[in-house]
């Protein structure tokens, strides 16, 4: 950065009896006679094995509807108007689900679209639903009429990261800052691997999760900004290179606005911004730091660190991962956890049936309390050493070791849980896999949970579950309509098999052995 001049010296069922068709060839071939239904028949009433490949889709977030076209008001009240962050276009409010009571953000803006641009808008937010990180805020739903679009995201109560740390800046200390931005580039590392450019990071836009803790959420990343505006609302983060007419955006513009944000975070003030938006542009296309800005105030390592994002050059820039190797964050000790509640229902999870795990995944987005995904969340990151939004089979073979000492025993564990856990089969466990498996289901299988959820997914109110209302919560997938019927008869009492799962046959399919 400008400071590099200035600074050159810091470069650096009950079981059944034996068959008469178990194959001894001694027995009559009469016998047959006396079954109740012939041999074609019998063979027609049991379901087809199902492709696990097409369950896999199932349980992936990404096949999980984003928008069901129904009214917002419907399904929500608002309960108090929240200051907008990130140069949000519209009104940000608190919000509580009318069924669950549980808290969201609603961003409420003005429908300025048409309707091909709506269409194009809900594919954009569904592909948003494959990102699976616990510092990336979710997005539950998108509901649209004709005044207003409506995104419902995950509720957070802690502020902004600038307001929270605000004090921390006045000190030389800083000791949290190398943590929460260690969180913000873990959610730019997950974000660009998955080929996602946010294009409008701001410090406004990095949201702390709760106030008795740091758990960092990057929000903003579903602001319509990111396919119908040209230019974010605050330029001051912006790159240098993005001011360009025929610029196109790159991850590296995204390295520079977080180069930013830990500018700021280090110096307690922004580096280019003027209250003149000429100004602050060209301060950012000349690299003009503030006059006033004590460049040796701050460590070497950060120093280092900040100089490197936010270099003129693009193709100087180091990516989000190459940032996370920074002696900056060598600083960092994360606490022993040796093993938590989470961990041991990780440990003690049984998949069993691929239709209890589909809907786990859907309960535990519906009906998972606010303060237990943020304390799996915790524990998530504690775990991902190397902060790529997925824990592999030695980040939690290292968890399993520090609790037994024995490596056998470790090993052994950790591929129990990936068997339970990989659904998708790519040797890592996502975020969303792991609350899944270690979320409390004696809180989440109470009797008023399981009526509610039933009752979402019984849209008919039939008291029955159907293939057809159950897909209606997924999205693009390959399973046709007999691969859906064989996904609702594995929670089926086999003595009946009508393609339809009652409340009875619910409540037995999740709580078994639980």
């Amino acid at each position: 950065m400008g400071c590099k001049a200035s600074k050159q010296s810091k470069n650096t069922s009950k079981d059944n009896p034996p068959s008469i068709l178990d194959g001894s060839n001694d027995l009559p071939k009469q016998k047959l006679l006396t079954l109740e239904t012939k041999p074609e028949e019998r063979k027609s009433k049991q379901p087809k094995s199902l492709d696990k490949s097409k369950i896999a889709e199932l349980f992936q977030a990404e096949h999980q509807q984003i928008y069901r076209n129904k009214k917002f008001q419907h399904d929500y009240f608002i309960t108090e108007e929240k200051v907008s962050v990130n140069g949000f276009q519209g009104k940000i409010f608190v919000v509580e689900n009318k069924v669950t009571g549980l808290k969201r953000i609603a961003k409420i803006a003005r429908n300025t679209l048409a309707s091909q641009q709506i269409t194009e808008y809900i594919d954009y937010l569904q592909s948003l639903k494959k990102l699976d990180h616990p510092n990336i805020i979710k997005l539950f739903d998108f509901y649209n009429d004709d005044k207003h679009i409506y995104l419902v995201e995950e509720y957070y109560d802690g502020g902004d990261l600038y307001e929270r740390l605000k004090t921390e800046m006045q000190s030389s200390e800083k000791i949290h800052v190398a943590f929460v931005f260690q969180q913000i580039l873990s959610a730019i590392y997950y974000l660009h691997s998955q080929e996602f450019i946010h294009k409008n990071i701001t410090t406004s836009g990095v949201v702390v999760a709760q106030k008795s803790n740091l758990l960092i959420k990057l929000t903003g990343i579903d602001d319509l900004f990111n396919i119908f505006q040209e230019t974010n609302s605050d330029i001051s983060y912006r790159a240098p290179e993005t001011f360009s007419d025929k610029y196109q955006w790159n991850k590296a513009a995204d390295i520079w606005s977080a180069g930013i944000i830990l500018f700021e975070l280090m110096y307690g003030q922004h580096p280019f911004k003027d209250q003149s938006r000429q100004i602050t542009i060209q301060n950012i296309k000349r690299n003009n730091i503030k006059e006033d800005v004590n460049l040796n105030s701050i460590s070497d390592d950060a120093y280092k660190l900040i100089s490197e994002m936010i270099n003129p050059d693009p193709k100087l820039r180091p990516s989000a991962k190459e940032c996370l190797k920074f002696k900056y964050f060598k600083s960092i000790r994360r606490s022993s956890m040796k093993i938590t509640s989470a961990l041991l229902r990780v440990k003690e999870f049984q998949r069993k049936n691929e239709l209890k795990l589909i809907l786990l995944s859907l309960m535990t987005e519906y009906l998972l309390p606010k303060e237990e995904r943020d304390k799996i969340a915790q524990t998530f990151y504690k775990i991902d050493l190397n902060n790529d939004g997925k824990i592999s089979k030695n980040e939690l073979y290292q968890q399993y070791l520090q609790r037994s000492g024995n490596e056998e025993q470790a090993r052994e564990e950790v591929e129990k849980i990936f068997s339970e856990l990989d659904i998708n089969g790519n040797q890592f466990l996502e975020f969303s896999e792991f609350l899944i498996a270690s979320s409390n289901k004696a809180v989440l299988f109470n009797e008023e949970n399981l009526k509610n959820f039933f009752n979402k997914l019984d849209r008919d109110h039939s008291k029955q579950i159907s293939a057809n209302e159950l897909k209606v919560f997924f999205y693009n997938t390959n399973l046709s309509q007999s691969d859906w019927q064989q996904v609702i008869q594995l929670g089926q009492n086999k003595e009946q098999m009508n393609n339809k799962i009652s409340y009875q046959e619910f409540v037995s399919l999740l709580t078994e052995n639980e």
